[in-house]
């Protein structure tokens, strides 16, 4: 029994997805200071982990860089601490690219984190707000999310798209954790060794459990978004991302 236990700690049942539990952060009576080093910590993480900077250079400064003189705008939701918004922010300065930020987020505990790492930063704005409504914030060149599909339901992904889809002015990108007990694993021994004193330890491992298998997201778009070109792309490490670009649409507009 107890090497049962031990096993199913280390290799839990990844044949459907967990959208039962709840992580520590999305409950309300969480300790402030734990909540605070979470948040922080999730730079590092996303730095070691997200693959978010090279899918931001490949899909949306590639674009970017084609008309170089205009100003862009992006989305970033689920933005949590903003620093995926601040590396966005400085590869657009380093690249000499004008890009505007809207970062948005739907819990106030995290406001007083994203001003202080945005407040050389003027080019990001914070929004506290609801993903599934985003009719009042666009439309966006790009809209880009980081680890946000996998706390949904299914029915809500389908509306948080077909909200995203209209909003899309050139291409959206969405990244999240594809399931999988090595990435489990993995992420058991890091939060370990990395994370202390916060709730990676308990939600990291809970979000790969409500993470995704590709072929569960490709049939998920074929089935609700059967004449969209959303493409779902797998990347390492342990990743299972949406990927959705209106360029060419884009640029036929623009030379007519």
């Amino acid at each position: 029994m107890k090497l049962l236990l031990m096993l199913d700690n280390f290799f839990p049942d990844m044949r459907l997805r967990n959208t039962s539990d709840k992580e520590k952060l999305e409950l309300a009576d969480v300790d402030v200071n734990q909540f605070r080093r979470t948040v922080r910590q999730f730079k590092l993480i996303n730095y070691m982990f997200s693959a978010s900077s090279r899918l931001m250079r490949e899909h949306f400064f590639s674009i970017m860089e084609q008309e170089p003189d205009r100003t862009y705008t992006l989305l970033d939701v689920g933005a949590g601490g903003c620093d995926i918004a601040v590396w966005a922010a400085r590869e657009a300065r380093r690249r000499g690219l004008q890009l505007n930020i809207t970062a948005l987020d739907n819990d106030a505990r995290t406001l007083p984190l994203a001003s202080q790492a945005t407040r050389n930063y003027p080019e990001i704005r914070f929004v506290e707000g609801n993903a599934l409504d985003l009719n009042r914030l666009g439309p966006f060149d790009f809209v880009f999310s980081n680890h946000f599909l996998h706390h949904l339901a299914w029915d809500d992904i389908k509306i948080f798209l077909e909200s995203i889809i209209p909003q899309t002015r050139l291409a959206f990108v969405m990244n999240d954790l594809k399931r999988s007990n090595w990435a489990y694993l993995g992420f058991t021994i890091f939060s370990w060794l990395f994370t202390p004193g916060s709730y990676h330890f308990y939600d990291g491992r809970l979000s790969i459990r409500r993470g995704f298998l590709p072929d569960e997201l490709r049939n998920f778009i074929r089935s609700n978004f059967p004449d969209r070109d959303i493409q779902v792309v797998e990347t390492y490490p342990a990743r299972s991302v949406l990927v959705h670009s209106a360029q060419k649409t884009h640029f036929s507009n623009n030379r007519q």
